[in-house]
C-alpha cells in the first residue's frame, strides 16, 4: 500500500509529540512546585537550589530534546509529503509549494536526496 510511509510518518510525528508533551509537563510541574516553596516563605535561593538539586537542568534539557526530535520528525514527513506530491502525485515543485505555502526554493530542499536527509521516503 502506498500510504503505508504516512501512517508511519503521522505516528512518529504523534508519539514524539505525545513525548514532548510529558517532558514539557514535567518541567512545569517542577517550576510550580518551586513556585509553592516560594509562596510558603522560602528565599529564591532556596528555592533554586532546590530545583538544582532535583534535576532542574536535566528536566530542562530533556524537555528542550524532546521538543527538537518532534521539530525533526514533523521536518521528515514534510519533506516525505514534497517527494510523494511530486513523484507519486505528478505535481511540479512550484505546484507543491503553492499548495503547502512554501516558498519553491524550500520544497526543492525538502524534495532533495533522500540519502542526504536521512529518512526513508515513499517507495
Amino acid at each position: 500500500m502506498t500510504d503505508d510511509w504516512f501512517g508511519a510518518a503521522v505516528e512518529r510525528v504523534a508519539e514524539a509529540g505525545r513525548q514532548a508533551c510529558l517532558a514539557v509537563e514535567t518541567a512545569v510541574g517542577v517550576l510550580q512546585e518551586g513556585r509553592a516553596a516560594r509562596d510558603a516563605g522560602r528565599s529564591v535561593v532556596e528555592v533554586v537550589d532546590e530545583l538544582i538539586g532535583a534535576g532542574g537542568r536535566e528536566t530542562r534539557l530533556s524537555a528542550a530534546d524532546a521538543f527538537r526530535e518532534y521539530e525533526r520528525a514533523i521536518a521528515s514527513m514534510r519533506a516525505q509529503v514534497v517527494r510523494a506530491l511530486v513523484d507519486e502525485g505528478g505535481l511540479s515543485l512550484t505546484d507543491v509549494a503553492r499548495r503547502i505555502k512554501i516558498s519553491r526554493q524550500a520544497a526543492s530542499r525538502l524534495y532533495g536526496p533522500v540519502a542526504e536527509r536521512g529518512d526513508a521516503g515513499p517507495d
